[in-house]
């Protein structure tokens, strides 16, 4: 299957990465678990995918009633967290099982406008339309469908005594684990599956580690299991091979 490509200059998209992580754009209250959303069926194509969401995002907006204003403050996750781990499962429901329609996301870039327009990079509204819908829609596609798809296979030739099985989107989400390993029905570790560039040095990357990190250490406390990175290329191809050794260890 085909790849995403970046609509714009990449220096540009990347100069985004700090603001769209401190205004929690990519919150599963602000855009949903795209991580279950994209694995609810088999996609024959990028386009399919990303249509789904959007329609998926009609059906939420036509759910909101009465709590469409609390439901569409994207920020209220950043601003007032405690008031939306407090509200009823079944209204977050909208907000984390349902996709965002184009002018949802349109609404986002707005916001990431507002705090990238003055960096220095001369990013247009435009360009931040294209920020927001290649992080939400099109890096889950290369990131979930491929590089995740693709390296799940070549463990499972690697080790086929092993199964490998996706996690909820609430699970990656609370503890960063993309799949559990087991042998036999018995948890040996979870892992994340990440590109080369997650283990560059960038200010937003050592901060996303570092969240990962602590993330990966409850999810530890509470499974009693390791939680290991596997960074790939998009075709599966393992670029840190000492991982293996490392699950080998636990066979």
């Amino acid at each position: 299957m085909d790849e995403f490509v970046l609509g714009i200059d990449r220096t540009k998209f990347s100069s985004t990465n700090a603001a769209w992580n401190n205004l929690m754009l990519n919150d599963p209250w602000s855009v949903g678990y795209v991580s279950t959303l994209i694995e609810l069926q088999a996609w024959h194509s990028k386009e399919e995918w990303e249509d789904f969401y959007y329609r998926s995002g009609e059906q939420r907006r036509a759910l909101l009633g009465e709590n469409r204003d609390l439901l569409d403050n994207f920020s209220l996750i950043r601003t007032n967290r405690a008031e939306v781990t407090n509200l009823p499962w079944a209204i977050k429901n909208l907000n984390t099982q349902y996709g965002r329609t184009r002018e949802d996301l349109k609404k986002r870039a707005v916001a990431l406008y507002a705090a990238v327009c003055n960096n220095g990079y001369g990013l247009t509204l435009e360009e931040c339309e294209e920020c927001v819908r290649f992080r939400v829609i099109c890096e889950t596609w290369n990131g979930i469908i491929l590089r995740e798809n693709n390296t799940v296979g070549v463990l499972s030739a690697k080790f086929p005594m092993l199964s490998f099985e996706k996690t909820s989107g609430d699970i990656d989400h609370t503890y960063a684990v993309d799949f559990e390993v087991l042998r036999s029905g018995t948890l040996l570790c979870g892992i994340q599956i990440k590109p080369q560039s997650y283990t560059w040095s960038a200010p937003y990357i050592a901060k996303a580690r570092t969240a990962n990190i602590a993330k990966n250490a409850a999810y530890t406390q509470l499974k009693g299991v390791p939680v290991f990175n596997v960074i790939a290329k998009s075709t599966g191809e393992i670029q840190n091979p000492q991982v293996l050794e490392q699950i080998t260890k636990l066979i």
